[in-house]
């Protein structure tokens, strides 16, 4: 028999926690346990679990470790089924949800994840009128990484990248590859998504992006300080997404994009963290800040770099050691 986990990190948010839960409610197809990151001083979470306890097989679970990453990967050691589903505790989910990408995992037996199409809220008129993009979520050979899942439109189709916000793993692949704990960040550290999908890549594995499949992503607050996700310059945080850029695709990427990935990154970038071609910044936009966030970028990547070396000769001197130690 299927069973079916889900995984909610949160952090004092409880109008938020009380949709998406009211939402797996309604669930055409139901979950058999949701677990529940909370923090050891996260009262008002505990009071809202309480009371769906009657309503759900919903349970808290300690989050320990840093950041969401050490929230889900303290949820991921109570989750044994067969599906894994992961979602943002300020999402709320149709009906059809679990159901649908459930079927879509199932298609074929080279898919391990699924995940839709989220409406995020920030800009609720903008998101109605602004067109539709067929990449989102894909991995190119060349380097880039093409997010957008909320403007992605079409039909189902195969990505590289999930939106963490909303999909269902194959539990077993899950549980083998956990979530990234390398990533710096207090909060929600950026980029554990792209970890996961370079895994799947370099084991011939595939992911379903359905957009025809829509949740509402309500944009809930943030009590980590990261103020880089709305739009608000931070050293430390656009720091921290530069190295975690980085530090992913030295570490999971394999093959051609293993180089391309970082080279794209230090070329291009993106306009939170900017690559050489975006030095226009300093002539153009003068009040985006191009010197402070050029800085933060380099800053982080280059600490990336000195971590993934570290990590090569400890692995090197480990091997070497293992090598020269007399057989038993």
């Amino acid at each position: 028999m299927e069973t079916i986990d889900v995984i909610i990190p949160t952090l004092k948010r409880p109008d938020h926690l009380r949709r998406c839960l009211e939402a797996l409610k309604l669930q055409a197809k139901q979950a058999d346990q949701i677990v529940v990151g909370v923090r050891a001083d996260d009262d008002v979470t505990r009071a809202v679990i309480q009371e769906y306890e009657a309503m759900l097989p919903v349970r808290a679970v300690e989050a320990r470790g840093v950041g969401v990453v050490g929230s889900m990967n303290s949820c991921l050691k109570e989750c044994h089924g067969e599906w894994i589903v992961l979602l943002d505790d300020d999402v709320e989910i149709p009906a059809h949800w679990l159901s649908t990408l459930l079927a879509h995992v199932k298609s074929r037996p080279d898919v391990v994840a699924a995940g839709a199409r989220d409406m995020l809220m920030d800009y609720p008129e903008m998101r109605k009128t602004e067109p539709l993009e067929e990449d989102v979520g894909n991995v190119h050979w060349f380097g880039r990484v093409t997010g957008g899942h909320h403007r992605g439109g079409g039909k189902a189709r195969e990505v590289q990248v999930l939106r963490g916000s909303n999909c269902l793993f194959k539990g077993d692949f899950l549980r083998a590859c956990g979530f990234e704990s390398g990533l710096r960040g207090k909060g929600a550290q950026v980029n554990w998504e792209l970890a996961l999908g370079l895994q799947a890549k370099a084991q011939n594995l595939k992911m379903i992006f359905d957009p025809e499949v829509q949740i509402i992503h309500n944009v809930a607050p943030r009590h980590d300080g990261d103020t880089v996700h709305r739009g608000i310059f931070n050293f430390e945080g656009t720091s921290d997404i530069a190295y975690n850029e980085t530090f992913v695709a030295l570490k999971h990427g394999t093959g051609l994009v293993r180089w391309t990935l970082p080279l794209w990154q230090a070329l291009i970038g993106s306009h939170v963290c900017p690559g050489l071609a975006r030095a226009v910044d300093f002539v153009l936009r003068p009040s985006t800040k191009p010197r402070q966030r050029f800085a933060a970028t380099l800053t982080g990547r280059l600490g990336a770099f000195k971590a993934c070396l570290s990590r090569t000769q400890t692995n090197e001197s480990l091997l070497s050691e293992q090598a020269a130690a007399p057989a038993p």
